[in-house]
């Protein structure tokens, strides 16, 4: 796995965008290439459960005969996304 240390820093150094950006140097040491192997391994899992309970008849359990029961049309959505940003 790569990494990267930095030791002339103070662990209690609050660095903003500015100062990061002036961050310089670096030394790949003996026998080190310029070339990089970065290994990034992404698990994502989305769950998602919708339950919609639409009471027509206002709790009222007894109807007459020749009862017909109301057209209810409902349109009902959901939708979920992961993304991974390098």
């Amino acid at each position: 796995m790569s990494s990267i240390q930095i030791r002339d820093l103070a662990h209690s150094a609050a660095l903003d965008n500015q100062a990061m950006a002036t961050v310089r140097g670096g030394f790949a040491g003996v026998g080190v290439g310029k070339d990089v192997n970065v290994n990034v391994n992404v698990n994502q899992q989305l769950g998602q459960f919708q339950q919609i309970s639409v009471n027509v008849l206002n709790n009222n359990g007894v109807v007459g005969a020749g009862f017909v029961g109301p057209d209810v049309r409902l349109a009902a959505s959901l939708w979920g996304e992961n993304r991974a940003v390098f």
